[in-house]
């Protein structure tokens, strides 16, 4: 005695739970299918889609990424540049900050000298087939621009050669003509056209586009990109993507070059301001040393001297360290005056304060250094802009702010000084009075002495300390030096060939997938099995594939069509749902008119009378018959004249045309009150004589979701088949057999699928029933031995 729960059994007799588990494997299989057998859409979209990136790469214009690379002489990352000598001597470094140069090297003002020097506000273009083609460097011709608009707006011009090679330039509603060397006022200012020799003219027409410089200068700083590649490294990568790779290498070389220059530019102006004091110094000391030693020469000779007594030797050896120390700060004094001179005068109160030869208090030496990097940040802010700027004018309080910081400073250090000389000329005056008794000409040749002692030590400080600074001018070196110049990539930066035909073959797959997915969740039908699991609990029992004949009964003796085996398949499967003796009522119902039921129910019937079983197929669709109409069956008399009465029960069961086993109760004529005849207590008689005559009923009723016959007759039926049609049945409509199920409406519910047509998003989609097991070339027209495996699968079936 087999248990109920084998009404969970599919059509092969695998659990509902094993049957889940086989659909989550699978799964992908399933989808995969489903794109599959859309390959004519796939194939379409890939082609589409492959081809669109092969036009965009052949249309595209390429852009290259142009690399250059410098090193920068940080004193924070060890660098050094070679100039411990001049480091010795206490003057230029010439060491920088990798940060600080990253932002000279971003400033407008570079960026603007290049821009002005390649006129990279000037495009020039040729046509091609589909596009155009920008031209650099190798033209056959340039416009000379004498005078251009710092404010013009973006304009266009072509060019035109003409036969007798003339020109035409056309524009702003502006046509000239003109010929090579011609000067032209445009509105954007005055250009001449200047022939190129060496180059031929190709092209019979350019395009020109004329940008503002201040666009372009702001265009390529966003442009190029200027980073260290780690804080470990007084390295700095420059990188620009162009168009053209030749362009991209000029602009990046270029603007090395310009940051190079102006950092020598930079060093030489304070060496030159530094030689330019020294020098007006080294004039005025001459003079005065030339005089002081002109002195002692007609000193010497009004007197008749030429050698001192011992005594002034005594002496002076005993004054030694007082005019040594005296003469020390006399030149600091003469010095400082000096500055001081320099510093007051308001004709230099816009140039660059020496560097303090002698003044070696840290705190001034400070404020000039300040002093002077401020007066070189405003003449470079003074190239762009003028006095009135605010930048510039704060700039300008800062420096007067510190040319008096520097002012009284110097006027603290005079007065030390002059302090320190009163005290030494004190005590030096001490010792003069010892020595009074020494000759008056010899203490006047003294002093004579202490003067010329001065002046030439003074005038040998300044010369070495020019010497210095021309030494230091002549080794002057940039504040970084070039490691590789610019290169661009022999491959294009973009766009990028593989990733383009990668997106290209991803949208070629992912587009009819989107579209095969959209279809399929814009689809209300039942197409696949999961879309029956999805809506209702109620067991899958067998699949029937597509009819190609118009002929009802598809299931004949000796039939080995793939449809007659999947009959016999739901035979087979039967016997599964059978688990009593005295069970042998099958009642076949669906949702609407059209599912296929009358077509079930026939090669059902037809399916157990091969296997020697009697059978009686019942035509109980009392008001749409059609299993009469379609058996060539005369319908007068039936179920409806039997019940009223008018039809004895021996003439109601008739013989079919389908088996010697199978007979058939038609419906009779079509009654007005069906549902009233099927409560009838003749019914169930008829149903219980039914029973002790046949093996099997089969009964066809009419569609449950639109009246309520086939409920009327559940009492009676042991099996309910409820026909669902693969593309024709509503998935809202399986909500129904939900209902049916959970309140055990009908007996021992399963589902038949009808009409499943065959493809491979389907083949996984219903299990193992149709288009899985009928690969052994079974066909309508097989030989005699594959007859004969049939007749043995049969006879095994039967005995199971």
């Amino acid at each position: 005695m087999r248990d109920h729960s084998v009404n969970n059994l599919n059509g092969n007799g695998f659990s509902s739970d094993h049957q889940h588990q086989e659909a989550e494997i699978f799964n992908l299989r399933k989808a995969l299918d489903k794109v599959i057998s859309y390959w004519w859409l796939l194939s379409i979209c890939l082609a589409i889609c492959l081809a669109a990136a092969w036009l965009y790469l052949r249309y595209a214009t390429p852009s290259y990424k142009v690399n250059a690379k410098i090193l920068v002489q940080d004193d924070s990352k060890g660098s050094d540049n070679g100039e411990g000598v001049l480091q010795q001597l206490e003057l230029f470094t010439g060491k920088g900050n990798v940060d600080n140069e990253i932002e000279v090297l971003k400033s407008r003002s570079l960026m603007e000298k290049v821009v002005r020097e390649l006129q990279l506000n000037i495009t020039y273009y040729v046509e091609g087939h589909v596009k155009k083609i920008e031209q650099f460097d190798y033209l056959p011709f340039t416009l000379d621009w004498l005078v251009l608009n710092d404010s013009l707006q973006k304009a266009s011009y072509t060019l035109t050669i003409e036969k007798d090679n003339g020109i035409r330039l056309t524009g702003h509603d502006i046509v000239k003509q003109a010929r090579w060397g011609d000067t032209l006022h445009l509105p954007e200012g005055i250009v001449k056209l200047k022939r190129e020799e060496g180059y031929s003219l190709n092209k019979k027409e350019y395009l020109i586009n004329i940008n503002s410089v201040d666009a372009t200068v702001a265009r390529y700083q966003k442009l190029i990109d200027i980073s260290a590649p780690n804080k470990q490294v007084s390295i700095i990568d420059l990188s620009l993507v162009e168009n053209v790779p030749r362009k991209g290498e000029k602009i990046l070389n270029t603007l090395i070059q310009e940051y190079l220059q102006a950092s020598v530019d930079d060093k030489n102006r304070i060496a030159d301001s530094t030689i330019g004091f020294i020098d007006n110094r080294l004039v005025l000391v001459t003079k005065e040393l030339s005089g002081v030693e002109k002195e002692i020469q007609d000193f010497k000779q009004s007197n008749s001297l030429a050698d001192l007594s011992e005594q002034a030797k005594l002496l002076v050896s005993g004054s030694g360290d007082f005019v040594r120390q005296l003469t020390e700060l006399q030149v600091k004094l003469s010095v400082v005056e000096s500055l001081q001179k320099y510093i007051e005068d308001y004709k230099n109160n816009k140039r660059i304060v020496p560097s303090a030869l002698v003044v070696q208090d840290p705190t001034f030496v400070g404020l000039v250094e300040k002093y002077n990097t401020l007066q070189l940040e405003r003449e470079r802010l003074m190239i762009a802009n003028t006095e009135s700027n605010p930048v510039v004018q704060s700039i300008d309080k800062q420096i007067s702010g510190l040319r008096e910081d520097i002012r009284n400073n110097m006027a603290s250090f005079r007065q030390g000084i002059e302090a320190s000389i009163t005290e030494l000329q004190r005590n030096s005056n001490l010792l003069n009075d010892k020595i009074r008794q020494v000759p008056a000409k010899e203490r006047v040749f003294l002093d004579y002495s202490r003067q010329q002692a001065i002046k030439q030590e003074l005038y040998l400080f300044l010369l070495k300390k020019r010497e210095e600074s021309a030494i230091s001018k002549s080794s002057n070196l940039a504040a970084a030096r070039i490691i590789d110049t610019a290169k661009s990539d022999s491959s294009p930066f973009t766009p990028k060939r593989p990733i383009i035909f990668m997106i290209g073959l991803l949208a070629g797959l992912a587009i009819p997938a989107a579209i095969i997915y959209l279809l399929s969740m814009l689809n209300t039908k039942v197409l696949g099995k999961e879309d029956i699991t999805s809506q209702t609990p109620v067991s899958v029992l067998a699949e029937i594939g597509h009819n190609p004949n118009n002929d009802i009964v598809a299931v004949k003796k000796d039939s080995v069509t793939p449809l007659s085996e999947q009959f016999r398949a739901l035979r087979t499967n039967l016997q599964f749902i059978f688990t009593q003796q005295d069970e042998k009522v099958i009642l076949l119902t669906s949702s609407m008119s059209g599912e296929g039921k009358s077509f079930i129910s026939v090669n059902l019937a037809s399916v157990l009378a091969l296997s020697g079983k009697k059978v009686v197929l019942m035509e109980m669709d009392l008001r749409k018959p059609k299993i009469s109409e379609n058996l060539g069956l005369e319908n007068q008399t039936g179920f409806s004249t039997y019940v009223i009465g008018k039809t004895p029960l021996e003439s109601l069961i008739r013989p079919s045309s389908i088996h010697e086993n199978c007979f058939v109760i038609t419906s009779g004529p079509i009654p007005p009150n069906p549902a009233e005849l099927l409560l009838q207590p003749k019914v169930k008689q008829l149903f219980a004589e039914l029973r002790e005559r046949f093996d099997y009923i089969i009964i066809d009723t009419a569609p449950i979701g639109m009246v309520t016959d086939a409920q009327l007759l559940a009492y009676l039926a042991d099996i309910t088949l409820y026909v669902v049609r693969h593309g024709y049945t509503y998935k809202q409509q399986l909500q129904l057999t939900r209902e049916l199920y959970s309140q055990k409406k009908m007996p021992k519910l399963n589902i038949v699928i009808n009409d499943v047509k065959m493809s491979r998003s389907n083949n996984y989609g219903y299990g193992y029933g149709y288009g899985y097991g009928y690969g052994y070339g079974y066909s309508v027209n097989s030989n005699h031995s594959s007859k004969g495996i049939l007749k043995r699968a049969t006879r095994i079936l039967k005995k199971s």
